[in-house]
């Protein structure tokens, strides 16, 4: 490291932890985001930043490496900038590169006031960070923007109740109780009798809902066909998962390379297939609502979860001052997602008041100190 009274680099180069899971791709990291993966092993996700649970490691030189979250714990005001270290501990946002050939658990994330309540309570309640029942890792909430690399599917955010009791059927409608005019309640009602329902009635209730997948799959209506289709793909993947329902109250959103999808906190979702990027509050808070094997905490996700909260489709914004650039909106404090565009043998002067992470999609690009 270098000593105090040696300045320190205003550029780092980074190196980042790959995850593997079943879920993940084969090519999707390679094909659409120019990065080099295992062939023998799915590649799901690229983490660039500090989050302590897989942080990247800072190059220092002479074959030393550092974690992120260590050299900014070692002089915050150095790295982040001092107005930026008055407000946050470490890096604020988690970038990432995700790819998944099959849907991903439904999830929640809290809101900032909730994450640090659930924090301090099953801290309290001497529960370790490490417990598979554990909900809360960190006081931060989760607020997240993905921009489709590839054609992406979701799910994400309620449907309106009357088309909710459209898609379920009659037979379906009846097992929850659902009806339309009470809505949230309704709503409530069929996630928490769903999703803990007993191995029996799981049986009962994948025989029911295939049946009306296949019915909805061959009826006219565009929106209809893809909820049947992708409840189906969900049921395949998920034996006996009631998670495998939500197509039938999730929107399925599918977003072509360059569009955007921001999630606040509350709303329901979960990522079907394609490769992204993704950035977020630098958190790893996930309440699971269905399409996983790991612990599930009903009574939490009713609590975590904003019925009047939505997801936002986004689109690139166009900026020509200064050279060519796109930039993704987003409410979030945390961060900003913006595009370069260069040309070959083009250069780019740029200006910033905090931290920045810089990734290379496509091509190659140097980085230079001014």
């Amino acid at each position: 490291m270098p000593s105090m009274n040696t300045p320190r680099p205003t550029i780092l180069r980074l190196r980042n932890p790959v995850r593997h899971n079943a879920w993940g791709s084969y090519e999707g990291f390679s094909t659409y985001a120019g990065v080099p993966q295992d062939k023998d092993k799915p590649s799901t996700e690229l983490w660039l930043g500090a989050h302590p649970d897989d942080p990247s490691l800072v190059e220092l030189g002479q074959g030393r490496l550092q974690a992120l979250n260590r050299y900014i714990e070692s002089d915050r005001d150095g790295v982040l900038g001092r107005e930026l270290a008055k407000e946050f501990d470490s890096l604020p946002f988690l970038f990432k590169l995700l790819s998944a050939s099959m849907p991903l658990s439904i999830q929640v994330h809290p809101s900032k006031e909730k994450a640090e309540a659930g924090y301090a309570r099953e801290t309290q309640a001497g529960i370790s960070p490490q417990a598979s029942e554990r909900d809360y890792h960190d006081r931060n909430h989760k607020p997240e923007l993905a921009v489709a690399l590839s054609d992406f599917d979701a799910l994400c955010g309620f449907r309106e109740p009357r088309q909710i009791r459209d898609l379920l059927g009659d037979e379906l409608s009846g097992y929850f109780g659902f009806t339309a005019s009470r809505g949230e309640a309704s709503l409530r009602i069929l996630i928490a009798k769903a999703l803990g329902l007993k191995e029996k009635d799981r049986l009962t209730l994948e025989r029911m809902a295939v049946d009306r997948g296949r019915r909805l799959a061959d009826r006219g209506e565009e929106d209809a066909r893809t909820a049947g289709r992708t409840l189906l793909d969900c049921y395949a993947h998920y034996p006996h998962d009631p998670g495998a329902l939500s197509p039938l109250f999730l929107q399925v959103h599918r977003l072509k390379p360059g569009q955007g999808i921001y999630v606040p906190a509350g709303v329901m979702h979960a990522y079907l297939s394609g490769t992204i990027l993704e950035i977020m509050a630098s958190s790893d808070n996930v309440i699971r609502g269905g399409l996983t094997q790991k612990h599930m905490d009903i009574p939490e996700l009713l609590d975590v979860l904003d019925f009047g909260a939505r997801p936002g489709i986004v689109h690139a914004r166009r900026i020509e001052e200064g050279g060519e650039s796109l930039e993704w909106d987003s409410p979030a404090r945390e961060f900003r997602l913006s595009a370069l565009i260069l040309k070959a043998g083009s250069s780019r002067i740029l200006s910033t008041s905090g931290p920045e992470i810089l990734f290379c999609k496509e091509g190659s690009a140097s980085v230079h100190d001014a």
